[in-house]
């Protein structure tokens, strides 16, 4: 009886956190259907009226296409580059007896305690000295590197419950190196993979602070710097079209959690069956 009564507890808590971290995203929901004024009346209730043409308001005022499709080019680009050499490089500190393979893996974990503001000034001066302001590498290089650390380290903890017969096998059918690699090592850590991707498209989708400094111009920037400009065009005042515009910079998101919540599972849980 007692195992019961804790087990329906712990349900009853676990419910009420994940309503906590869902209600912020409802908030914002019925933010977005609110008309200018009803905001400051009723600011946490249902719309006594339903506002639709906040959302056509919003894609009339705000370029929103230009800015998500540059938010696209940079999540994308960092993706694919941290995920390519972050995984060889995890796959060779890792699974090869080399002499520097520690002193790699310890520089890759001092990555990870260095913030990006620390490191803003001098990176925008490289970047300019290069010739890569303006273009799209002005974002996705920097990105990546900071992106990289991380990766290597979930990838090395994940490579390292693997079992070593993995590759004696493929080495005994012929692969090289590479192809035990991609053929073999590659496809048992798709679920780390695809997870470190669904964090690094989260974190690159809603970066700043970069972005802003790299990246400011009409033509460049992504949506959250598109998104200051709009609110510093409409004012803060009209909460319904902010709450309108948040809505749809923020579905891509929903859509990749969504995506890439049964991989996160399955990567968290694959550890302990490899084991």
């Amino acid at each position: 009886m007692k195992i019961t009564v804790k087990r329906l507890m712990s349900k009853v808590v676990l419910v009420v956190i994940g309503i906590s971290f869902l209600y912020p995203l409802l908030w914002m929901f019925l933010l977005s259907f609110k008309s200018k004024t009803e905001f400051y009346v009723n600011p946490f209730g249902m719309p006594t009226e339903w506002v639709f043409t906040n959302y056509a308001e919003v894609l009339k005022q705000f370029p929103i296409v230009r800015y998500f499709l540059n938010s696209v080019i940079y999540t994308m680009g960092t993706c694919a580059l941290t995920l390519f050499l972050g995984s060889m490089l995890a796959y060779s500190v890792t699974r090869m007896n080399w002499r520097y393979s520690n002193k790699v893996l310890f520089y890759m974990s001092v990555g990870l305690v260095i913030p990006v503001q620390v490191v803003m000034i001098p990176l925008y001066t490289i970047i300019s000295g290069i010739g890569l302001k303006g273009t799209p590498l002005a974002l996705i290089l920097p990105y990546s590197a900071f992106q990289l650390p991380s990766t290597v380290l979930m990838l090395h903890a994940f490579l390292r419950s693997l079992p070593g017969e993995l590759e004696e096998a493929a080495a005994i059918d012929g692969c090289n190196v590479y192809q035990g690699f991609f053929r073999i090592m590659l496809p048992v850590i798709r679920p780390a993979v695809v997870t470190r991707g669904v964090f690094i498209f989260i974190n690159i989708w809603n970066e700043f602070s970069l972005s802003q400094v790299l990246a400011n111009s009409p033509k460049l920037s992504p949506l959250p710097v598109g998104l200051q400009s709009f609110f510093l065009t409409i004012g803060v005042s009209n909460w319904g079209l902010i709450g309108a515009a948040m809505i749809l910079t923020s579905i891509p998101l929903i859509l990749i959690y969504c995506f890439g919540n049964r991989q996160i599972e399955n990567a968290l849980t694959a550890g302990a069956v490899l084991k």
